[in-house]
């Protein structure tokens, strides 16, 4: 992107630092540095306020979908965004649980870009789980809302932030998703602006293959294998085109001590031993759907590792 690129949900407050608000500023439609990729939509923004470098001379790619994702699905999409990131493309998404946040995720523990399009100001963060990833995304690509600093979301205001996320891209790519899913509303945005969209294929006993699937029926998406079917499909030159990128060394493990809540007692409940998702959910008290989020978190973190059978085992952190 060149030199720039309903009902109340969220509130709670992220205490920008010094540096965060140095760096921001607010571009109206007008404004030289004001991201022309906007301009496609029927409704840019009125004001963009924009924290962060949002600067990449590289491919821009959307990875988008569900918050109840699988584990295969949240696998997917967090390996992809890392393939992505060694071909020199930066990853965008929401901040959302579920494929949103393994996307950002698996770009950054790449070494990667990656940027989120808030549905809230940037001085909040929605869900507060995602306060320390959402300061690593401002560090990195950077943060980008419509919406006034302080200001809490809404319904409506999460998915307005689709249109924007979808006219930022070079290719959208959509994961996993019910048939009502929000990542449609991102995919139908991006064929309006000749955005092309790519969708993974899913058994389609599997619930969340709903949007995919439906993509893909209905020539509306390329069907999307890997990153080389991703780049090929925004106009660039795929990994494998390349000379082999070197591998990058696997980060430091995090301190279990600053994990947020959620991983934090996934990654108590997990063991030496092999446990299934339902042994670990149960003795962390957490619902099987974010038991799974967060092992798979835990997982880009250096801190669980999966086995086979869909088993779980503690690979660091004591």
């Amino acid at each position: 992107m060149g030199s720039t690129v309903g009902s109340r949900v969220g509130s709670t407050a992220a205490s920008p630092t010094e540096s965060s608000v140095a760096r921001r500023r607010v571009l109206m439609p007008a404004s030289d540095d004001y991201p022309a990729r906007l301009l496609r939509l029927s409704s840019p923004p009125r004001a963009l306020h924009l924290d962060g470098a949002w600067n990449h001379d590289g491919p821009i790619v959307a990875i988008v979908g569900a918050r109840e994702a699988t584990l295969d699905g949240l696998d997917f999409a967090a390996s992809l965004a890392a393939d992505l990131v060694q071909a020199n493309a930066a990853i965008v998404s929401g901040l959302a649980v579920g494929i949103d946040a393994a996307a950002h995720r698996g770009a950054l523990r790449a070494g990667g870009r990656s940027g989120a399009v808030l549905g809230t100001g940037l001085d909040r963060c929605y869900p507060t789980r995602h306060a320390s990833l959402q300061e690593e995304l401002r560090r990195s690509l950077g943060l980008m809302s419509e919406l006034k600093p302080n200001a809490s979301g809404r319904r409506g205001t999460f998915a307005a932030r689709n249109r924007i996320i979808a006219a930022l891209a070079d290719v959208v790519v959509v994961v996993q998703g019910r048939e009502d899913s929000g990542s449609l509303q991102t995919a139908e945005e991006a064929m309006r602006i000749d955005v092309p969209v790519g969708a993974i294929p899913w058994d389609p006993r599997e619930p969340l293959s709903a949007a995919p699937n439906a993509l893909l029926k209905d020539g509306a998406a390329a069907l999307i294998r890997g990153a080389d079917d991703v780049l090929a499909l925004a106009g660039f030159a795929s990994p494998s085109a390349r000379a082999p990128a070197p591998v990058p060394r696997p980060g430091p493990a995090v301190d279990p001590a600053t994990l947020p809540e959620i991983e934090s007692r996934a990654f108590a409940a997990l063991r030496s031993r092999a446990q299934s998702l339902d042994q670990v959910a149960e003795r962390a008290g957490l619902p099987a759907s974010a038991a799974g989020a967060a092992l798979s978190s835990l997982e880009l973190f250096g801190l669980a590792r999966r086995e086979p059978g869909g088993l779980f085992r503690r690979s660091g952190g004591g």
